[in-house]
């Protein structure tokens, strides 16, 4: 704004999700799903006037009457339109997959939802099972074989349908050195010492095997004994943990999955929604936990088969609401086919990671501009996390088997599953939205939700309505379609870091889906808030800070002010990925924006008499135009940060300039001036025009910071229009005020300044006589009269008097003599400038 453009911010809220629900539905059970909606609306609502109000009182600028909000009749519109047009595009189909499936919530969940318990513990089971045949290694024949498997998921095992090995990797046969056991065991030979050393024993090696012997072979399932399964081979086997033999179960794990597409098994899935074995597993299983009493029952009928169990501390997904570990199981889902838009995906985030053969089939000729991400110097960082994470992501599951949401607007006939969707479905939907509300597709009919006259009245009856809602991740990832009107590019995204698997994600991928291009130019990265000890802040803990308690205050500590909360967010959150908030970091905050407010108030305290001329330019003094260099130079380092979103720089700059080169220097050596000479005089006037120039640029800087101090800061700024600061014209540097030679004589008078100060303690009671080499006198010379400079160094050392000489001979730049004066100090600006003492009666 302050560059004179025109900002479009919508502000926008996710209204739908998990946490909203599990309120609605915490006092009450069996609440039907109206019920459930009204409760989840008028929560959001109320959370969504008190965050309004706490943003606009924080300075946030926006478009708050055209606030978007994901439940609201026209953004569900959109969103039932974008999902027809991927569902056309066969960008969005409905398939049985395995997928990240809470049994705390009963709904299925995206990678965005899980956050990973690093401590969490899981059974550690090496397995034998017994082995039918192996008809390539005839050696076999006759003996009793065993397989050794390895599984953290034991509860997964009476969903197992085949053991898979690596026909690259080689397998060892061994016995034990133990006379009562005679079976054979395969094992993968890099992991036989390791299995040796696990197992306390020492296996006798009979024979190396290639993977490829192992094919044809079959073994017993481990709990229905009369099954026999077969080895495949896959790539997943390896050897680096474990015994390079996987037990494999398609309805429980993504590999496993794929394993059983390509050999055409169909899936068996033992568990329901709640996470327990159904009847198909079995009496001693049925109706327990997976989890929990689950696997005790499982190991139960194993145990004879168990060659060692043990406790594993590894990184395990759960659900970020309930806090409790989730499974893989196998659901009909609906999905977005990410494998068909990653490329391009990844093309926009960062075209040199498209191999060279298959650039030009993904971009297809466009002239496609990266998208930047800040701040800059983690940008590769997080551009390589996004992008292995859309790779490593197959396809993105956006059903969830709840309430509170949208509902994927699709029809099912209940005899054929044949899916129902269409244009005209969906525009009878959007009118019957219109008409009805959001709640439309609870409150009607199947019958009810199709255009008249479109469908067989036999057809009619077998209509069934889904009952999925769309992914959160979806909602919120869509919001482009409604805020950008379909077709404009955001400057601007920002969010957490943790977003590069959410909001930035989804909003990448359903923008590339649609309209072939990424919804966003460029992508800001802030950091989280954690308390004084670097611990995330958490309820349980007692250590949540809140930014409304910051600007009021509360019981533990004083009200800061808005202007300090924000100046704390861009001096420690714009950068760093963890920013610590303490009463200790507010407080030097609270000091930093009293210190700047103070360098201001004097600027503004000698300003109410001046009205700027031209003849005050041309009356500068060698410190005057020193000082109009270092805005203008200071002005150039700001708009470089500011376009580049280090803010911390912004801060830290700010402070740098009015400690040093304003108060330290400036402000010091003009006192006298503004005080003791005359109004009108040329040298006060001349100091004038600078402190306008330094209160509009240091303004500029940090307007957007501390926009409530700078607004009532220029109120006291005269003449003015009646604008406000953010309305109004603003000065900027001119070239001009450049000067390389100023800035040389400058640097020279600085060090004088700090020699003297090394050998005087009061400096105003000296006489300084100051001799240059004839190079540094020309460069004076060049710049300013001798007698002008003697005065004006006389202000910026704080002497009685300086006296300058040029002496050819000397190497050094200068040399400095010191006299005590035989002036008196005048009573009126307390400096060594009287002839006579003069008694004050």
């Amino acid at each position: 704004m302050l560059n004179g453009n025109k900002v479009h911010f919508v502000p926008g809220w996710d209204c739908h999700g998990l946490p909203i629900e599990l309120k609605a539905i915490a006092d009450s059970t069996g609440m039907d799903p109206i019920e459930i909606r009204n409760k989840g609306r008028n929560f959001a609502q109320q959370a969504m006037v008190r965050q309004e109000e706490r943003f606009k009182s924080w300075g946030v600028i926006g478009d708050w009457k055209n606030a978007y909000t994901t439940y609201s009749p026209d953004y569900v519109k959109t969103q039932f339109r974008q999902f027809l047009k991927l569902y056309n595009k066969k960008l969005i189909f409905r398939d049985v997959k395995p997928v990240y499936w809470s049994p705390s919530t009963k709904t299925a969940l995206a990678e965005a939802e899980l956050e990973y318990n690093e401590n969490h513990t899981s059974p550690s089971v090496y397995l034998r099972l017994k082995v039918k045949n192996i008809p390539k290694v005839g050696m076999l024949k006759g003996k009793r074989v065993y397989a050794i498997i390895w599984t953290t998921t034991p509860w997964s095992l009476p969903s197992n349908q085949a053991l898979c090995y690596n026909e690259k990797l080689y397998y060892h046969l061994v016995k034990k050195e133990d006379p009562e056991d005679n079976s054979v065991y395969i094992v993968a030979s890099k992991l036989l010492c390791e299995l040796s050393s696990l197992f306390r024993c020492t296996f006798t090696k009979l024979k190396v095997v290639s993977g490829d012997m192992l094919e044809g072979a079959t073994y017993v399932h481990p709990i229905n004994k009369d099954t026999v399964l077969p080895f495949l081979n896959s790539s997943h086997a390896t050897a680096t943990k474990g015994t390079g033999l996987v037990h494999t179960a398609p309805a429980h794990g993504y590999d496993d999955f794929l394993v059983g597409l390509h050999y055409k098994l169909k899936p068996v899935d033992l568990v329901n929604d709640d996470g327990c074995f159904t009847k198909d597993a079995g009496k001693k299983l049925e109706g327990k936990y997976v989890l929990t009493d689950g696997v005790e029952a499982v190991l139960d009928i194993v145990r004879s088969n168990v060659m060692h169990l043990g406790e594993i501390t590894h990184s395990y997904p759960y659900d970020w609401r309930t806090k409790q570990p989730i499974i893989i199981r196998l659901s009909r889902q609906w999905f977005i086919d990410t494998d068909a838009i990653k490329d391009k995906a990844v093309s926009l985030i960062f075209t040199n990671h498209v191999r060279r053969a298959d650039r030009e089939k993904v971009i297809e000729g466009e002239a496609l501009e990266n998208v930047k991400i800040y701040p800059s110097d983690k940008s590769d960082k997080y551009k390589n996390n996004l992008i292995a994470q859309i790779q490593k992501r197959p396809y993105w599951c956006i059903s969830r088997q709840r309430k509170w949401g949208v509902p994927i607007p699709v029809l099912y006939d209940k005899n054929t599953s044949e899916i129902i969707i269409n244009e005209n479905l969906i525009n009878h939907n959007c009118n019957l939205l219109d008409q009805h509300g959001t709640d439309f597709w609870w409150k009607l009919k199947p019958q009810d939700l199709v255009p008249e006259n479109e469908y067989s009245s036999s057809k009619l009856t077998n209509m069934v309505k889904g009952e999925d809602i769309m992914d959160i991740w979806f909602d919120s990832g869509i919001s482009w379609a409604k805020v950008l009107d379909g077709e404009k590019v955001a400057d601007l995204y920002l969010e957490g870091v943790d977003q590069f698997s959410g909001w930035f994600q989804s909003s990448l991928l359903t923008s590339v889906a649609s309209r072939n291009k990424a919804p966003y130019k460029s992508i800001y990265v802030h950091g989280f808030a954690v308390d004084r000890k670097g611990l995330k802040m958490s309820k349980s803990l007692g250590n949540v800070i809140d930014p409304y308690d910051i600007a009021t205050g509360n019981a533990a500590y004083k009200a800061y002010g808005i202007d300090v909360l924000r100046w704390w967010v861009t001096c420690h959150a714009s950068q760093v990925s963890l920013a610590n908030v303490s009463t200790n970091v507010l407080q030097t905050s609270a000091e930093q924006v009293q210190k700047i407010r103070s360098i201001l108030r004097f600027a503004l305290s000698c300003l109410s008499d001046y009205e700027m001329s031209d003849n005050d330019y041309k009356s500068l003094l060698l410190i005057d135009r020193y000082m109009l260099h270092i805005m203008h130079q200071f002005h150039q380092q700001i708009t470089e940060f500011v376009r580049n979103y280090q803010f911390h720089k912004v801060s830290s700059t700010v402070l740098n300039l009015i400690t040093n080169s304003i108060s330290g220097v400036y402000y010091t050596a003009i006192k006298d001036r503004l005080y003791c000479e005359h109004v009108d005089s040329s040298s006060r006037r001349a100091a004038q025009y600078v402190l306008l120039q330094i209160f509009e640029i240091v303004s500029q800087a940090i307007g957007p910071i501390v926009p409530h101090l700078v607004e009532e800061m220029y109120i006291h700024l005269l003449p003015k229009d009646k604008k406000t600061y953010f309305t109004s014209n603003h000065v900027k540097p001119i070239e001009e005020w450049h000067n390389s030679k100023v800035e040389k004589a400058m640097e020279l008078v600085l060090s004088i300044r700090k020699d003297v100060n090394k050998e005087l303690d009061a400096t105003l009671d000296a006489d300084v006589t100051l001799t240059f080499s004839k190079q540094n006198f020309e460069l004076f010379k060049d710049l300013v009269t001798i007698s002008d400079l003697q005065s004006d160094l006389a202000d910026i050392l704080q002497v009685a008097e300086v006296n300058i000489l040029e002496d050819e001979n000397i190497s050094e730049a200068y040399k400095i003599g010191i006299l005590r004066s035989k002036k008196f100090t005048c009573l009126r600006c307390r400096r060594m400038r009287s002839e006579k003492r003069i008694r004050v009666m």
